[in-house]
């Protein structure tokens, strides 16, 4: 079968929810030849079909086929950042190293003090974490400055213009995610938001 889709998600999900083959066809009132073709890629399955596994597996149809689309491992190598470093929008390149997940990114950032990392230039419409490895970062958000620590992380809209500056030597990861990853938006929008 030649697809886009992998739908071998299917069986991880269904051995998650403790279910057997049987069981879940029972579940979807699907036939379990079915289900046993769809699990292992045998077929392309119709939405009907994929509505009813979502259904029996409790996740939404569009969660389904987003599970299936994209392989559940990838592995990248982080990598320099091409780039000229004396433009505009692009300051402290040689510090960082990203690696490339579609649209998302994770960069490394080994923090010197009193250089700054600004790489505006390089962002999407994106959410951005920080995670301080070692070191202490002051990350400016727009006319917000937050003092970070090891182990502090940060979430914020990564459209807004930001400079992460290390007050010590240390290590962060910032991380990259598009808009469009729902999830996040409801962890930006959460009242109470530090803990």
């Amino acid at each position: 079968m030649n697809s886009d889709y992998d739908f071998n998600v299917i069986k991880a999900l269904r051995k998650r929810s403790g279910l057997t083959l049987q069981q879940l066809a029972q579940a979807s009132e699907l036939t379990y030849p079915t289900v046993e073709m769809v699990e292992t890629n045998k077929t392309v399955p119709s939405l009907k079909t994929l509505d009813a596994l979502a259904g029996a597996l409790g996740i939404s149809t569009s969660n389904l086929l987003s599970l299936a689309e994209r392989r559940l491992v990838q592995r990248r190598k982080a990598c320099p950042i091409a780039g000229d470093p004396n433009q505009k929008g692009l300051e402290g390149l040689d510090l960082c190293r990203v690696a490339l997940y579609d649209k998302a990114k994770m960069f490394h950032v080994r923090a010197v003090t009193n250089r700054p990392v600004h790489v505006m230039d390089l962002h999407e419409d994106c959410h951005e974490f920080c995670y301080v490895l070692s070191g202490i970062v002051e990350l400016r958000v727009a006319d917000m400055t937050f003092l970070l620590e090891p182990h502090d992380t940060i979430l914020f809209d990564g459209m807004l213009d930001h400079t992460y500056s290390a007050i010590e030597d240390g290590e962060y990861l910032t991380v990259h995610i598009p808009k469009n990853a729902r999830i996040l938006e409801s962890l930006l929008w959460e009242h109470g938001q530090e803990q």
